[in-house]
């Protein structure tokens, strides 16, 4: 019987193959390309038994630019290139990455605008993992705070959050995402409970029984001493959504209609049969529980800078087509170099936000931005209020759409 650990099975993001080489807004063609090199690469280097028990071969994979039409010439200029360089990993076997064709994706008319955006209010702990959150008691640490579910002062709600010691497998050696995990699908309707990258626990406001609204708030009310000290709050400690450190702003998108060619490369016919059997198993099975779909960090992590927001979703049309036999230079004890080539039709969004820097509308409520800017706003500090326009115009709705 083969066991399945549901936890595995959920969005995670793809991390930069080179750190120093992070995905840039714009760059589709490289972001995909990395994006697979960093998943394939994971594949098969996968910590459990059910995949250990098929490779015997662990590939190198290395993603090159030669973007060309699938067929047995590019394939070929793949191969040709890979033997003739002498800087080339002379690897096998070896899974080769390349773009195939590129085909814009208007994802509106007239303007790659998408939306106006805003982080939820939040506030962040000073401590980070791992927590130690055993009391010894059978009346459960708390945290309280308040909120405004319904987007507004009048709907302000407190919640009580309880840590048991008992919630957790060893309450002296909580992680982040144990904490997180147990706040989220137990005790939080009104918030939402994440962890930064260093470790520390962030609470948003706005959660599943929350209005869909930018105006939002959050402040930490009350505590038992011994929890908020464990996690870094302080009672005081608040966020609202006219913050000057969280202002709104517009995200536009760049998308494309893409085919990415994976090349199996190796100087032994049989282990081409099993590398590309694998890699279709990686691209037919293996990704359903990532929802055939790779995120950038930014989706997972708010602290990213700069950010990545690019979303690929495998359309699961994998085919292998051309296949070549190649001799192989210099007369070795492997003298044939044999190739198969796939490719795989994708769809890559990518976004990036950018700041407001001129009055905008936020929840039918006009404002300004910045004060810096020469505008006013009522949440500011020794801001003045602003007078909502006259007319048909009125609350900033848009009535020509």
């Amino acid at each position: 019987m083969v066991a399945e650990n549901y936890d595995d099975r959920k969005y995670v993001a793809t991390s930069p193959y080179d750190s120093n080489d992070p995905p840039r807004f714009g760059q589709l063609v490289e972001t995909a390309k990395s994006a697979f090199l960093v998943e394939l690469d994971q594949y098969f280097n996968y910590k459990t038994s059910d995949v250990t028990e098929k490779i015997t071969s662990i590939p190198n994979i290395e993603k090159y630019a030669l973007g060309a039409s699938t067929g047995e010439n590019s394939l070929q200029t793949v191969v040709n290139t890979i033997l003739a360089y002498a800087d080339t990993p002379d690897k096998f076997p070896m899974i080769s990455i390349t773009s195939a064709n590129v085909k814009q994706k208007s994802m509106g008319i007239g303007q790659n605008l998408v939306s106006v955006v805003q982080y939820s209010p939040s506030v962040v702990g000073t401590q980070t993992e791992n927590f130690n959150i055993d009391h010894g008691s059978d009346d459960p640490w708390y945290i309280e705070f308040t909120t405004w579910p319904g987007g507004t002062e009048d709907s302000a709600l407190t919640s009580t959050i309880a840590f048991p010691s008992t919630a957790f497998s060893d309450a002296t050696d909580v992680t982040a995402a144990e904490l997180c995990n147990y706040v989220n699908t137990s005790q939080a309707l009104f918030s939402t409970w994440s962890s930064t990258s260093s470790g520390a626990i962030r609470i948003a406001a706005g959660g599943a029984a929350s209005a869909n609204t930018l105006a939002k708030y959050i402040e930490i009310t009350d505590g038992t001493t011994e929890l908020l000290t464990a996690l870094g709050f302080t009672v005081g400690d608040s966020d609202t959504y006219l913050s000057t450190t969280n202002v709104p702003r517009r995200r536009y998108v760049s998308a494309a209609d893409m085919v990415i060619n994976i090349d199996v490369i190796t100087d032994s016919l049989t282990t081409r049969t099993e590398l590309s059997d694998l890699v279709f198993s990686f691209f037919s099975y293996y990704m359903e529980k990532r929802r055939f779909q790779f995120f950038g960090r930014s989706y997972f992590d708010r602290d990213l800078d700069p950010e990545e927001w690019f979303h690929i979703i495998l359309k699961n049309q994998f085919l292998w087509s051309t296949e070549i036999t190649k001799p192989r230079q210099g007369g070795e004890q492997y003298d044939q170099i044999y190739a198969i080539r796939g490719s795989i039709p994708i769809f890559i969004e990518d976004f990036i936000d950018k700041t407001v820097t001129a009055p905008a509308f936020v929840d039918n409520a006009p404002r300004t931005i910045n004060p810096e800017y020469g505008g006013s706003d009522p949440g500011y500090p020794g801001s003045s209020s602003i007078t909502s326009p006259d007319g048909d115009y009125f609350q900033g709705i848009n009535y020509k759409k």
